[in-house]
């Protein structure tokens, strides 16, 4: 008979994936099986900068679970797989036993965020900077995970202490800035000076007016202070 038990009981200890797995009972078998499944699945989905951390509940060992002759198998929907609870369903393919394990899923990541309040038109540096943890979910934009990538930018806002960094908040070039243009084209290279007509990062393409000859263009920004045309 497929017995299907419901199990939403979360275990208290917090386990790092790393740890040695232990089959020394169909409980913890069970268990390993839901924790495994799950740090895998993630790991393939996250960026190499995500630390993950994984815990299963603990089973119940009031319930009855089987010998299984081969090896439990685990399984959960793709969506559950972005949350961090994830319910997992560990089967034992020989007798068509299963159980629904809770598995609960933390992941971090470097990001920089102001450590002291910071003006309008600052410069950034490492002075004001810090390298923090955050889980995915406090985040809701992109964010920086070096204070060497934002060398040369400034804030366009106001930033409170504690206050993640994001490419919105930013500009390497900006609105007014005296700025260099720069071209190349067959191994000829020509600077001239400009001015921008707005906010810019690294990448993106903005309008700036050639000082020289007043017609405005559309450059590149490939550092702070200086973009780039083709030509």
């Amino acid at each position: 008979m497929r017995i299907l038990i419901f199990f939403l009981l979360l275990g208290q200890n917090a386990e790092l994936f790393a740890d040695p797995v232990d089959n020394s009972s169909p409980h913890q078998a069970v268990r390993d099986a839901a924790r495994q499944y799950v740090f895998e699945r993630v790991t393939a989905l996250s960026s190499e900068d995500t630390r993950l951390n994984v815990m299963a509940a603990e089973v119940d060992e009031r319930l009855q679970v089987p010998q299984c002759d081969t090896p439990f198998t685990a399984q959960a929907s793709e969506n559950s797989l972005t949350q961090s609870n994830v319910t997992v369903k560990v089967s034992c393919p020989a007798n068509n036993w299963f159980l629904y394990v809770m598995v609960k899923v933390r992941q971090v990541q470097p990001v920089v965020v102001s450590k002291v309040p910071i003006s309008p038109g600052t410069l950034l540096d490492d002075t004001q900077l810090e390298v923090v943890e955050m889980e995915l979910g406090q985040l809701r934009s992109t964010t920086y995970s070096a204070i060497e990538e934002l060398t040369g930018a400034r804030s366009k806002r106001r930033l409170r202490p504690g206050q993640p960094i994001e490419p919105g908040l930013l500009c390497y070039v900006c609105k007014g800035d005296s700025i260099v243009i720069r071209a190349a084209a067959a191994g000829l290279f020509i600077k001239t000076s400009g001015v921008a007509q707005q906010d810019g990062n690294i990448g993106d393409t903005i309008l700036v007016k050639n000082a020289s000859s007043d017609k405005l263009i559309g450059a590149r920004v490939v550092s702070a202070m200086e973009v780039a045309v083709g030509i």
